[in-house]
């Protein structure tokens, strides 16, 4: 996926293509290439000084419209006597459970952890000619694997995403919106009849400020992710202000999860 900015003048993207444009790498060689339709996660609407804006309406997303130019070389010699699995995602959990399962279905110890993403394997000998298969046998192999709570927001279209194995400490949440209003009442002065005076006009600006009342909201111990989404509700947050709620939540340690920000 390729995320598309302007940095010009431009009002919005809505409906806009990327033309193909090379990706550079810090060397200077285009290592892929980008192009596609925009997919956007607001608008802007209006016209004549009357307007609109939702989100972000200068930033899309392109699904799928990079393709690698250049790719890092690869391959597997003709006979192998170990490898090497390295996992997408840092669990040593996980790690134990490959190797575990990886044993078991084998029926011999040809896996051992190294660290917290990686697994080193010792081919059998009737697979040291045929690396494919092995690794497709290794492929087959299931295991339940250990999810980590996440929370996943996107700050450009105001999207919440909340595991539901997602824990909260206890915490009380307080949130409150402050407003302000500006008005400018304007006179018009009238001179007395047959007066050397003359009409003036005369603006009366007034401010005023004004802050609802916070109300908390107190989550108790063990404390799930509907009872986070019952009081955020109760408080009538929107999206946005429930990503702050968020960040601050972990901040200060309630949130017992991955906060991830896109």
């Amino acid at each position: 996926d390729v995320t598309v900015s302007s940095i010009g003048d431009a009002t919005s993207l809505q409906g806009g293509i990327l033309l193909q444009t090379p990706l550079l790498g810090p060397d200077g060689v285009v290592y892929a290439v980008a192009q596609g339709p925009l997919v956007l996660g607001g608008f802007a609407a209006g016209s004549s000084g009357t307007s609109v804006t939702v989100n972000h309406p200068t930033v899309g997303r392109v699904p799928n419209g990079g393709t690698v130019e250049r790719e890092i070389p690869n391959g597997l010699p003709q006979s192998v006597e170990t490898l090497e699995l390295v996992l997408d995602r840092l669990d040593f959990t996980n790690v134990k459970r490959v190797a575990d399962a990886l044993n078991t279905s084998f029926g011999r110890a040809i896996a051992s952890p190294v660290d917290g993403r990686s697994v080193r394997l010792s081919v059998p000998m009737d697979y040291r000619q045929r690396p494919v298969d092995f690794i497709a046998t290794v492929e087959a192999v299931t295991i339940d694997t250990d999810a980590k709570a996440k929370v996943v927001v996107n700050e450009r279209t105001g999207t919440v995403i909340i595991g539901g194995d997602v824990v909260i400490s206890p915490v009380s949440i307080a949130h409150g919106n402050l407003s302000i209003q500006i008005e400018t009442e304007t006179h018009v002065s009238q001179p007395a009849p047959l007066s050397p005076g003359q009409t003036a006009i005369t603006q009366d600006p007034k401010v005023t400020a004004q802050e609802q009342k916070s109300n908390f909201v107190t989550l108790n111990k063990g404390a799930t992710v509907e009872d986070l989404i019952r009081a955020l509700n109760s408080l009538g947050v929107t999206p946005r202000d429930t990503i702050a709620i968020l960040e601050a939540l972990k901040t200060a340690g309630a949130l017992q999860a991955e906060l991830e920000i896109m």
